[in-house]
């Protein structure tokens, strides 16, 4: 690149921003031009937060969203108010601007729930009656028509958003309880099944809501029409066996079918949501369809968290973005027209617009300070026409057009007889990848990530690491055991060390705890030990501080029988570990971050900032004091009802104060009693943690293969424990959401309680 050509653009922008940042001479304030680049740059902001997807449950992106919101209306406000200031008369590059302006802080919320309070659809309404008031004063015949065109449009979308939304509430509520209700006699309405051809599976995918229906007057219920053409089940989508888009040899293995499956589980599993009971549950058919259909081994189980990534992918478009709003009555036909022929009429404002300098007074221009008035327009349009081609975008290339195209394909056959309809759909298909899992789980380890200096890193910028096919193998081998043994899911401590009698008696005082919080830490800061005890040399010499929380060992430093159960228990408790700091456990919420904060706290002043992975080793022993002579040393004996952890003082990133711990009651976990900081025999969770990892590294000191074989069995079936004990409306998370959706679907809970109460 030339270097006089670096030097003539560098000399640009130094004179357009030079420009922008002129006083105005009406209102002695920065210029309109200035406010109105820093109002739109903002507004892209807030399309991009949007666009990339739901931000992290954590407080700071959840404000920071917000005080952009609020950032946005008042200086839109206040622009269009200093439009009206800074001049006698206002000219055409102000209108132009308030209107551009308003069309974008209404469509740049592409990711606002449609369930929201009706005063942002005002407010959004009242900025476009301001800039209306401005472009009615005067405008150019050029520029009249395109403007109250591109006015009209976003008015319409506001109104109809505002008249609307509630509407599509109420339908998603309304289809919830017809699903609901249709499940009540679904397995009647078959007497054989097969998972392979879905024989028996009528369960709704799409046209419950379009199809009139009958009251069955003496079971006091709905009836529907499964045979109805409008009505897509997925008997009916696997049953085109001659399909060109769906048939055996065009989708062997299930991949354009199984989102039909999704979409059909994904309305299953939303009943959670609304309190509403699962009547499959109970029926031997629904068991049949996870064990045998899902769960199935010749695959590697890719399918089933293919089918689970795309079934939470509605979910999350549900709640975090406008796809239900937008496709509940069918494809949106008639948004994406508004939305192409608003991207042309505002091309076509570039046009005239030029013509604008060559008609306003230069002096009325230079008391405005308007300099570069005809570029910023031009990169207002732009960035208009950008944002709304890559909404359009967003919307045809998702997964619930496809959805709509197969169910089309399957209402009409015909189309599956041309092979120009079918290469069609197979290239859009193509190119749909969102609402595709990356195979990725988050991980926290406490002992690496509990320095504040890590704190923040972790909390906004979480680890994640690529979920290894041996680990899946695990996960699901361990829940496809709870088929014959339902019984398995509470006993997930005695079928780890079941064979081991001798060492399961010696360890039964780390699950007598009074909460899943405090066994979940325990085992989780042993695991972490026997993980630094496995680990080789060069590891040993990283400083902690410059680790992610993640497994230590590589493939090629852990021995090869080892590296299989290795990695499952490793990578489980560091997500069990991410559960926890997102106090996504069943047990209260209040009590999970107050032992999370205090047991964070003691390691933080328990554990050298600077420190090796074997200085970590080494100050929790000693501080659990234990060392080489004290082997032989009394595994830990409980209270009657409680469990200390040690003072500390606390103060977290949103601000809020704890001073915990103290001494939790289960009777009463709201109740924390404060504990002795200077009691060095206080029993607290870092202590008992490195007791049971001493425990279990000298237990297994010969056999490295059964420590990590039976920690691997421990996590996996801990895992599926947190899955059927936690709330719906908590589960947030891919892997214990589809052991969370299994066990719904198959009623093993309910199972176990009743082997108890036997």
């Amino acid at each position: 690149m030339p270097a006089s050509f670096v030097v003539t653009a560098a000399k640009w922008i130094f004179f357009t921003m030079k420009g922008l940042f002129k006083v105005d001479h009406a209102t002695k304030l920065a210029s309109v031009e200035l406010w109105v680049v820093m109002t739109t740059l903002l507004l892209v902001v807030r399309f991009l937060i949007d666009f990339s997807g739901p931000f992290y449950s954590n407080a700071f992106p959840l404000a920071m969203v917000q005080i952009i919101e609020l950032l946005n209306y008042n200086m839109v406000h206040y622009t269009l108010g200093l439009m009206q200031l800074s001049a006698a008369r206002v000219n055409d590059f102000f209108q132009v601007w308030a209107v551009l302006m308003v069309t974008l802080q209404y469509s740049v919320k592409i990711g606002r729930p449609y369930g929201r309070s009706k005063r942002i659809p005002l407010l959004d309404l009242m900025s476009s009656f301001w800039a209306a008031n401005l472009l009615r004063v005067q405008t150019v015949f050029l520029l009249k028509i395109p403007l109250w065109c591109i006015w009209s449009i976003n008015a319409g979308r506001i109104i109809a958003y505002f008249l609307f939304s509630d509407r599509s509430v109420t339908r998603n509520r309304e289809n919830t309880r017809l699903v609901c209700d249709y499940m009540m006699y679904e397995h009647t309405l078959s007497e054989t099944t097969n998972t392979n051809s879905m024989t028996g599976y009528k369960y709704f995918v799409l046209g419950e809501d379009q199809q009139e229906k009958k009251l069955d007057l003496g079971k006091f219920r709905l009836k529907f029409d499964v045979e109805h053409t409008e009505l897509v089940t997925l008997e009916k989508v696997w049953g085109l066996h001659d399909s060109g888009l769906l048939g055996k040899t065009t989708d062997p293995n299930n991949q354009l079918k199984d989102v039909c499956l999704s979409f059909a589980l994904y309305k299953l599993l939303h009943r959670r949501f609304y309190n509403l009971p699962i009547y499959e549950a109970e029926h031997d058919k629904t068991k049949k369809l996870v064990f045998e259909g899902l769960l199935d081994e010749k695959d590697d189980y890719e399918r089933v968290f293919r089918v689970t990534g795309v079934e939470l992918s509605f979910l999350q478009d549900l709640y975090h973005s406008k796809h239900a709003q937008m496709f509940a009555s069918g494809f949106p036909f008639h948004s994406l027209v508004l939305s192409l022929v608003l991207v042309a009429v505002t091309g076509y404002i570039a046009i005239p617009v030029r013509q604008i300098p060559h008609r306003i007074d230069p002096a009325d221009l230079k008391r405005n300070g308007i300099t570069r008035g005809v570029f910023i327009t031009c990169f207002i349009v732009g960035l208009i026409i950008v944002k709304e081609m890559a909404e359009i975008m967003m919307y045809v290339f998702s997964q619930w057009t496809k959805v709509q195209m197969i169910c089309m394909h399957i209402k009409c056959p015909r189309f599956g007889r041309c092979w120009l309809v079918v290469r069609a759909m197979r290239c859009m298909f193509r190119l749909i990848k969102k609402g595709k899992w990356k195979q990725k789980i988050c991980q926290y380890n406490i002992l690496i990530s509990c320095h504040k200096l890590k704190v923040k890193m972790d909390r906004f910028f979480p680890t994640s690491i690529n979920l290894e096919t041996e680990v899946k193998k695990a996960i699901l081998q361990s829940f496809k055991g709870l088929d014959k043994n339902p019984e398995r899911l509470e006993a997930y401590f005695s079928n780890a060390f079941a064979s081991k009698g001798d060492l399961m008696q010696q360890l039964e005082w780390s699950i007598d705890l009074e909460a899943d919080t405090h066994r979940l830490l325990v085992w989780h800061i042993a695991t972490c030990l026997c993980e630094i005890n496995l680990s080789d040399d060069v590891t040993k010499e990283l400083k902690t501080i410059w680790l992610k929380p993640r497994p230590f060992v590589n493939r090629s430093s852990a021995p090869e029988d080892v590296w299989e159960h290795y990695m499952t228990a490793s990578s489980l408790s560091n997500y069990c570990g991410y559960l926890l700091m997102k106090a996504l456990l069943p047990d209260n919420g209040l009590v999970v971050r107050r032992v999370f904060f205090s047991v964070r706290g003691e390691t933080n002043r328990a554990i050298p900032i600077f420190g090796t992975l074997f200085d970590i080793f080494e100050s929790l022993m000693k501080k659990a004091g234990l060392n080489e002579e004290a082997d032989e040393e009394e595994p830990v004996t409980m209270g009657d009802d409680t469990i200390l952890t040690e003072k500390f003082d606390w103060t977290e990133d949103d601000g809020e104060h704890y001073e915990a711990d103290a001494l939790v009651n289960e009777e009463d976990p709201e109740n924390v009693i404060k504990g002795d900081d200077d009691d060095e025999d206080t029993d607290t969770i870092i202590k008992m943690g490195t007791r049971l990892g001493k425990q279990l590294m000298d237990m297994y000191q010969a056999d490295k293969v059964g420590l990590w074989e039976d920690l691997a069995k421990f996590w996996t079936g801990f895992l599926l424990h947190l899955a059927a004990n936690t709330g719906a409306n908590f589960v947030t998370i891919i892997i214990i959401w589809l052991c969370f959706e299994f066990i719904t679907l198959v009623h093993i809970k309910s199972q176990v309680n009743q082997v108890q109460r036997r």
